[in-house]
């Protein structure tokens, strides 16, 4: 069963047994998707109301574009909590393969390395999808109904737990991979460089969240 069609409490389950699948990175895309379902009630409870409707119609055109790759986003954050288990399983299975002979210890390596990359490509791919999506947050930062910023700045920092716990997992798989040190170095640049972009944009939104919601005396 795909884990969108599990109930919550199943999930928590599942994430709580000795299950090898859901892990870490099946979490971290629950929580990207609930960071962008959280951003789309913002467009939803914002879009027909009267500040929407002062606005010119170029800006409802791109309000509503953006509210349409808010939803997909979480839908697509959902499709990499699966795709994360299918390759961490695949790359379990990589570890079970005969090791008798030096043909078979060859073919085993080689396969839990071709695995082990393709186990890091989906935490590595919500990292990228998620940083992007902070533009979608600032959309809304800027014309959202200003009763929910509190909901923005949760989406926020959702959004930025999803790409650090994103980024644990990515590192996990990355660890393995240390030989081909080309590969490597570019990864962990790449790891760094979302890191504390993430960190800035989340700050630099729940600055403006903050500075409505709780302002200094």
């Amino acid at each position: 069963m795909e884990f969108y069609k599990e109930t919550i409490v199943g999930f928590l389950e599942n994430v709580s047994s000795d299950l090898p699948s859901p892990g870490g990175g099946s979490v971290a895309g629950l929580i990207a998707a609930l960071s962008g379902a959280l951003n789309s009630m913002v467009y939803s409870l914002t879009i027909g109301k009267k500040s929407y409707e002062s606005l010119n119609e170029d800006d409802k055109s791109m309000i509503k574009e953006f509210q349409e790759e808010s939803k997909k986003f979480t839908t697509r954050s959902l499709e990499l909590m699966e795709e994360d288990r299918n390759g961490f399983l695949a790359l379990m299975d990589s570890y079970k393969l005969p090791k008798e002979t030096e043909e078979d210890k060859e073919k085993r390596n080689l396969a839990i390395k071709e695995n082990t990359k393709k186990a890091m490509l989906p935490p590595l791919t919500l990292a990228r999808e998620s940083i992007s999506f902070y533009k979608n947050l600032n959309v809304m930062s800027k014309y959202g109904n200003k009763m929910l910023l509190s909901d923005l700045g949760m989406s926020a920092i959702l959004l930025h737990c999803a790409i650090e716990s994103s980024i644990m997992n990515v590192k996990v798989n990355l660890n393995c991979l240390r030989e081909d040190k080309e590969f490597f170095n570019q990864i962990k640049d790449e790891l760094n460089t979302i890191l504390n972009n993430s960190l800035m944009k989340k700050d630099l939104i729940n600055k403006k969240v903050n500075a409505c919601i709780f302002p200094e005396v």
